[in-house]
Formats: C-alpha cells, sequence, structure tokens
C-alpha cells in the first residue's frame, strides 16, 4: 500500500499449543487459533478506519508477502528479535504471534516496554536446534526451511490436516512461559 504512513501490528500472547498449531482448511487457506484472533482484530479495526475516511489493509498472513513482521515489531517497539529469529515481548519471551497492518492514518503511538524478558544469547537455541539453523552470528533461515522441508513440515497430515512445526528452539528458551501443551487445557 504505498500511501500508508502507519503500520499497526497486533500481537497474540501464545499461551497453549493448540493456538499455535496450523491446519490446512483448503489449498488455499491456513488457520490457526492465534491468527485467527488477530486477523478478527484486524477487521474491526479496519472498518474502524475506513469508516473514518482511512485507506486500510491486512498484510497476507501466512504466505508470502515480502514482509517479515518480526522486524516491523521491532521497528515499532514492540519488542526485539532474538538469536534464534523470534520477537521477543517482555514477559512472554518467544511466545508471540503476530499481524501487520497498513493504513493512511496517521497514528503516534508509542508502546513502553516493562520487564526484561528479552533474548540474553544464553544459547541453549544453539545447541538444540537440529538444523544448525542458529550459531553465535545468528540464524541462518534457509538452512531452517530446507531442514523443515526434509522432515515434511509444510505438508498438512491426518484427518484434521495440521501441520508439524518444528519449535524446539522456542521450547528450550528460557524466556517467558512456556504454552501449556496440546491435551493439557483446564477449563
Amino acid at each position: 500500500m504505498p500511501k500508508a504512513v502507519t503500520a499497526i501490528v497486533l500481537l497474540h500472547h501464545i499461551m497453549t499449543e493448540e493456538e499455535w498449531t496450523w491446519y490446512a482448511a483448503s489449498e488455499d487457506r491456513e488457520y490457526c487459533e492465534a491468527d485467527d484472533h488477530l486477523g478478527e482484530l484486524c477487521e474491526k479495526i479496519k472498518s474502524n478506519l475506513i469508516f473514518e475516511g482511512y485507506d486500510t489493509e491486512l498484510v497476507k498472513y501466512p504466505g508470502r508477502s515480502g514482509l517479515q513482521f518480526r522486524f516491523v515489531a521491532q521497528a515499532a517497539g514492540l519488542g526485539t528479535i532474538g538469536i534464534n529469529a523470534f520477537l521477543f515481548r517482555p514477559n512472554w519471551g518467544p511466545w508471540v504471534h503476530l499481524r501487520v497492518m497498513a493504513t493512511t492514518a496517521k497514528l503516534n503511538i508509542h508502546p513502553q516496554f516493562s520487564g526484561n524478558e528479552m533474548c540474553d544469547r544464553c544459547g541453549l537455541c544453539v545447541s538444540e536446534c537440529p538444523a544448525n539453523a542458529i550459531s553465535d552470528r545468528g540464524f541462518e533461515g534457509l538452512r531452517c526451511r530446507s531442514y523443515r522441508e526434509a522432515i515434511g513440515e509444510y505438508k498438512p497430515y491426518g484427518p484434521d490436516r495440521r501441520y508439524r512445526y518444528c519449535i524446539i528452539c522456542a521450547l528450550v528458551c528460557p524466556k517467558g512461559q512456556q504454552p501449556l501443551p496440546r491435551g493439557n487445557i483446564s477449563a
């Protein structure tokens, strides 16, 4: 959206593994609870901004929009990117899902951090990454993707058409509170 002057970044704190589990609804639609939640919020915000006369678009996700949401979130002051390439949010650690919108509305919002749950480069993700995609020099996304493709990620399986995703680097991270495992959610 060339006329956009503001990026709006919404974050969802992942509290359960189920929220971050992706499914294939069809050949061209994937979904997870966290993304559906943020998508609904984005649509409400978009409707309000359009009603006020501002052009507003949601950045396509998942897919290849060319925009890496974590960099937009970091630039907006919503966290910092850790050595494992996840956005780290105070008190949440790497357990964050993001959505981004672009608008012609000029908004002047500057979030303030509380807490210090950012990546401290402890090295646990470096030593546990099965793809050797994380090192002291940073994250090698192509190496991670190649490994994930080789183990069958990006292809739905089972009757519910669930995706397998490697999240070892997030699971070993001592920052934030790990989400509740699938099936261990109490009402």
